[in-house]
């Protein structure tokens, strides 16, 4: 199995609001982040270092935040929280169980609210440790040692699996500010996903079926549209355009090749500076099936593939 930490991935029914992100898994947010919105998620919700997040945090799971976050705005999380040293919190935290406070957190002592142990602590929990190796291994590139860890972690059991396969992950120095998130590699979005912001990627952007984009996409690299997607903007991309069975686009699209099918609803101008293809559904599905395939990216089912 290989993570690739340059992804950006949002998975299925996965819905980014204009002030809040929701999900029903885990959520990882990588190292000096920064994130504009709320958080909600039925899962656990894990911050870098130096994340900055402007709105609250809600999570039925545990709140892990490592060392030099900002948060402006609250923190509500119905399991544990862990705040990393040197990390500020300017809202209120109601914690459902125990917290964990690290080395110089600023907080307002009067804001917290919590229904079990209040720890105040020099070192790190052996969870919070754990996760941080890992995120170690990963900054490394070093899928060999990644892989071991994993594997580790399966054999101790479903229960003992640090993160949930389909969990969210924002890579290092994402930035989701107004209606714009940048990612320096790729972006996945999965399956009925409904996003407002427009998406800006240095490299691949996919979008799998029947999601729902409330702004443009523009891509360094390739753009992938699935079934029944809806566009409400503009698509540009700096190598090809392949858009599937029944998708709409309110905008112009542009790339050096754009692939489409019969039925597909362009609202806006096609542009494509090296040509134009309109194929059979059958055909156009087979062909980017194939090329999916060969790239290792056959399905999405999370950052961690078998391959």
């Amino acid at each position: 199995m290989v993570f690739d930490r340059s992804i950006c991935f949002l998975p299925e029914d996965t819905v980014l609001e204009e002030k809040v992100l929701r999900c029903k898994n885990d959520i990882i947010i990588s190292d000096r982040a920064q994130f504009h919105r709320g958080i909600i998620t039925e899962g656990r919700l894990f911050l870098g270092e130096f994340v900055e997040i402007r709105g609250d945090l809600i999570a039925l799971g545990d709140i892990r935040v490592d060392k030099g976050c900002r948060i402006a705005g609250d923190i509500t999380g119905d399991s544990d929280i862990f705040l990393g040293e040197r990390s500020i919190i300017k809202g209120e935290v109601v914690v459902g169980k125990n917290l964990d406070i690290g080395e110089g957190v600023d907080i307002d002592p009067d804001t917290i609210e919590s229904k079990g142990f209040i720890n105040i602590r020099n070192p790190i929990s052996v969870i919070v440790y754990i996760l941080l190796y890992l995120l170690e291994l990963i900054k490394r590139s070093d899928s060999t040692e990644v892989e071991e860890f994993f594997k580790e972690l399966e054999d101790g059991g479903e229960d003992n699996f640090l993160i949930s396969r389909n969990f969210t992950y924002l890579p290092k120095g994402s930035k989701l500010e107004g209606e714009r998130l940048f990612v320096a590699g790729d972006v996945k979005i999965g399956p009925r996903s409904q996003i407002v912001s427009t998406i800006e990627a240095e490299g691949d952007v996919e979008i799998e079926n029947e999601a729902q984009i409330f702004g443009d996409i523009i891509a360094g690299k390739r753009i992938y549209i699935g079934e029944n997607v809806v566009i409400n903007g503009k698509i540009s991309s700096g190598t090809e355009v392949v858009i599937h069975h029944a998708a709409r686009i309110g905008g112009d699209i542009r790339s050096k090749n754009i692939v489409i099918t019969p039925d597909t609803i362009v609202e806006g101008t096609l542009r494509g500076e090296e040509g134009i293809k309109i194929m059979p559904e059958g055909d156009c599905a087979i062909e980017e099936r194939i090329l999916r395939f060969e790239g290792g990216v056959d399905s999405l089912e999370g950052l961690v593939h078998e391959d």
